[in-house]
């Protein structure tokens, strides 16, 4: 028999050892610090930063085709400007020449790098651990939102100052070209912020429902390409009676390129432009609204009772 019996008792036991855990030192940036962080964090993993190759194939293969035209665009300025007879290849130099050509490219990046954002939070259940320190829900809606506008922003505002900056240097005199065509570089910098935040907030409200990104993948371009195609189909259907118009604010690109006509003047032939008819600041109205109501929603799928 034991010298020292242990007493038979319905407590719990625990014990408490000290493995030498340090204390962060460092500085404490607190929420702001914690929102530029996400931002940061969610744009890499959007583009398959730290992450394998296979996930850097897709964004890297965008971004060569959301080149490609702009590189043409150029050369034929170069070429035919020197020739003299660059009118008959105006509407395809254009910027929205450009913005149409990318537009399905564009909304097949925000389906690549929306649920990137999105879902894996929901899918790792990491959303308790973002919300019980530094940030709130507001925070993380706006973050989120940030970093999917900026990324969208490398297929709208930066190739589009390119493009500025190419017709301008195929100018005789570049320098007072550039000048002079000041307020062009503003209007392609808005178009492309407002053309993000389009495209980027209503990806990331779809990615919101599910935590598969598969699945989010999926319903955003099958979202973009049939309620474009359903918009499309409606108004030419019902040409005869105006308020039939309005089913063209389905189509992200004709209320795109509807702004950038306004701007440019460089939409020539398009039918759906012509159909919807709408005034510059309409134009702009619908562009934040709907960005707006897609931020309402997607602030709702992150409410109280939905951590998991």
């Amino acid at each position: 028999m034991s010298a020292n019996p242990v007493p038979e008792t319905d407590a719990r036991y625990g014990e408490i050892f000290d493995r030498g855990y340090a204390r962060y030192d460092g500085p404490r940036r607190g929420r702001r610090g914690a929102i530029t962080s996400l931002i940061g964090f969610s744009m890499k993993r959007a583009m398959g930063i730290r992450k394998s190759w296979t996930a850097k194939v897709m964004p890297f293969i965008l971004y060569v085709a959301a080149t490609i035209p702009l590189i043409v665009m150029i050369g034929v300025l170069a070429v035919f400007r020197t020739m003299g007879n660059l009118d008959e290849f105006g509407n395809f130099v254009s910027y929205s020449g450009y913005f149409m050509a990318i537009s399905t490219m564009l909304g097949l990046f925000v389906a690549i790098c929306a649920p990137e954002m999105i879902c894996v939070d929901r899918h790792e259940r990491t959303l308790p651990l973002y919300f019980s320190r530094a940030i709130s829900r507001n925070d993380y809606v706006f973050a989120k939102i940030v970093a999917m506008v900026l990324l969208a922003m490398t297929m709208t505002a930066l190739p589009g100052s390119i493009l500025w900056l190419g017709q301008q240097l195929t100018q005789d005199q570049a320098r007072q070209a550039m000048v002079d065509n000041s307020g062009d570089l503003l209007k392609v910098l808005i178009l492309g912020v407002l053309t993000s935040l389009l495209y980027g907030t209503v990806g990331l409200m779809i990615s919101s429902f599910t935590n598969r990104k598969g699945v989010a993948i999926a319903i955003i371009l099958i979202g973009f390409l049939v309620v474009t195609g359903i918009s499309q189909g409606l108004a030419v259907a019902l040409e005869d009676y105006e308020w039939g118009k309005w089913f063209l604010l389905g189509d992200l690109n004709t209320i795109t390129l509807s702004l950038s006509n306004h701007f440019f003047h460089d939409v020539v032939g398009n039918e759906f432009v012509e159909r919807l008819a709408i005034s510059q600041w309409q134009a702009i109205g619908i562009m934040i609204g709907i960005p707006l109501i897609a931020t309402l929603i997607l602030r709702w799928r992150y409410a109280t009772r939905d951590d998991a």
